[in-house]
Parts: C-alpha cells; structure tokens; sequence
C-alpha cells in the first residue's frame, strides 16, 4: 500500500472529523462555551489517537504488501501448473494418436503412414 494513500486517509478522516464538529456547532443547541469544550475534547481525542492510527496505517501497510507477495508467488505456481499440464496434454494426446494409428493388425497403421519405430 503506497505511502500517500496512508496519508490521504489520514487526512480524509481529520477533514471529516473537522466537517462533522463544524456541523455540529451550525445545529447544536448548546451554548458557545459547551460547544467549544466539546470541540476541542474532540480535536484533543483526535491528537491522541492520531499516532496510533499512523502506526496502525504503516501495520497494514506491510501487511498488504506480504499479501500482494504472496499472491503473486500463488499466481506464478498456477501458471508453471498450468504450463506442465498443457505439456502434459499434448504428450498424452500425441501418444493416444500414436496408439491408435499402429493400432492395426501386427503393429502396422492404420491410417497409411509408416508409423514408428
């Protein structure tokens, strides 16, 4: 997870904790003194928990990066898996034609090639 997607939530949720604390003064029925002290017990919260949620964004942040390893290491086994059963396919494939060309009488084939020796 990239650095500036960190830092763009982060900012996201602090504008929309400032939107909503704005929205609430514009609606709120208390008086101005209560209001500010409920605004700034908010902005306060905010302040304490904002390295928290740093550290928490940079844990998930690794954390999707071993994930995106992981899965990249999954899909390049399916696709090797994948590989070896198309060769797989065709070898089998080859030799199920083989067998049924020589499958004529004696060994010879039956389709008029020379078959194999």
């Amino acid at each position: 997870m990239e650095k500036s997607f960190i830092t763009t939530a982060a900012i996201g949720a602090a504008a929309g904790a400032l939107i909503g604390a704005g929205a609430a003064l514009i609606v709120a029925t208390q008086k101005g003194e209560e209001i500010r002290h409920t605004v700034l017990d908010a902005v306060e919260a905010l302040r304490e928990a904002g390295p928290q949620m740093n550290e928490k964004g940079h844990a998930l942040a690794e954390k999707s990066q071993e994930v995106t390893g992981v899965v990249k290491e999954t899909l390049g086994a399916v696709k090797e898996l994948k590989e070896d059963t198309v060769s797989a396919a065709r070898e089998v494939k080859s030799n199920v034609q083989d067998s049924v060309r020589t499958s004529g009488t004696n060994g010879k084939p039956t389709d008029g090639s020379a078959g194999s020796i």
